[in-house]
């Protein structure tokens, strides 16, 4: 018999240390998994609050009555800043400038294939503000090697001001 065959009887049937050994081999496992659910959870949290400021901008650009340059720069301020002058990042470097104002072209009010009226409107056509950003994340993920991970939100509202 082998010197390491003896050594390896030896330790066949002791179980001192057994736990100690499972732990090593799972405690690594549920803490990358544990990381993985909070990593997730901040890129949702930050996905919210970016549809939270995009739609906001929406909405006051749907109803403002200024000019469209001025409700404009009020609205990215309102999208990333959370008011309209001033106020706090919503997402640490979501800068005002990263969001995009944009009039769609005037929606038809009644669908022309079917006649069914989408909006009520005393015209044929509806006009719509569009509000649209794109936020690179980069968390855990990056530090990892795989890169950023890009956020895109947009949001369209019916314009009632102007």
């Amino acid at each position: 018999m082998t010197r390491f065959g003896k050594i390896i009887r030896r330790f066949r049937g002791d179980e001192n240390g057994a736990a100690l050994v499972e732990a090593a081999i799972t405690i690594p496992l549920v803490l990358l998994l544990s990381a993985g659910v909070f990593e997730f959870s901040n890129i949702l949290n930050t996905r919210l609050l970016l549809e939270a400021g995009v739609e906001d901008a929406a909405r006051y650009m749907a109803r403002c009555s200024s000019d469209w340059a001025t409700c404009k720069g009020r609205a990215e301020n309102l999208a990333a800043n959370g008011a309209v002058a001033n106020g706090s990042a919503r997402v640490t470097g979501w800068l005002p400038t990263a969001v995009e104002i944009t009039t769609a072209a005037s929606l038809d009010a009644v669908d022309v294939a079917t006649g069914t009226q989408l909006y009520l409107s005393s015209k044929s056509t509806v006009d719509v503000v569009d509000v649209t950003t794109s936020y690179s994340y980069s968390g855990v993920w990056s530090s990892l090697g795989f890169g950023a991970v890009t956020l895109s939100v947009s949001h369209q509202e019916r314009v009632i001001g102007w």
